[in-house]
């Protein structure tokens, strides 16, 4: 049984055995990588996550009960990494894409990258001005693309808490980023 030779190839692991190490990084890293991929989307993070969990296979080894199979655990643990990669990373790098697109999208001129710069900024700083449990859930619904169902399993909250605080987060957004937009409009660079 392939559940079997597993949990003795990582009995081997866990006594510094670096050629059953190997075997069990061949027979599983692809799987974990495409099973990252399927949540982030992006070809280098899930690279890293893969090689992160196998890193921590082999620091941990002696501290690891698989209580379920080792498949199972593997699995678990690129999970874990994606679900906290969306929460906490993914935020720091798209937090303002999905509202400095919005934005940007009603220009008919050019800004230039400053301005543009200055124009993110102002998203970024109207994002983090967010009470928490409403920017976690909008970066989870825009930047993660959750549905309002997932989120709410994710967070442990009802859907309906999930919507009311998608609300507010959006009409925060708007009071916030209203002044810069006609501030923007005044200057003639987005034209309404």
């Amino acid at each position: 049984m392939d559940q079997d030779s597993d949990l003795l190839l990582f009995g081997q692991v866990k006594n510094n055995d670096l050629s059953a190490y190997e075997l069990l990084f061949k027979k599983y890293y692809k799987e974990l990588y495409r099973f990252a991929y399927s949540y982030v989307r992006d070809q280098t993070i899930s690279e890293e996550m893969a090689q992160e969990v196998f890193l921590y296979i082999w620091e941990k080894r002696e501290k690891i009960e698989v209580q379920t199979t080792l498949k199972t655990y593997l699995y678990s643990a690129i999970k874990n990494k994606c679900l906290n990669y969306i929460k906490l990373e993914l935020p720091k790098q798209q937090a303002m894409s999905d509202v400095s697109e919005a934005l940007l999208s009603v220009s008919n001129e050019r800004i230039d990258e400053g301005e543009n710069e200055k124009l993110k900024v102002y998203i970024q700083t109207a994002v983090d001005a967010l009470p928490t449990k409403c920017r976690k859930i909008f970066i989870l619904s825009r930047n993660a693309g959750l549905t309002y169902e997932e989120i709410a399993e994710e967070l442990d909250l009802s859907k309906k808490t999930v919507e009311n605080q998608m609300g507010i987060a959006l009409k925060k957004l708007r009071e916030s980023l209203e002044a810069v937009y006609k501030k923007y409009v005044d200057e003639g660079m987005f034209k309404h």
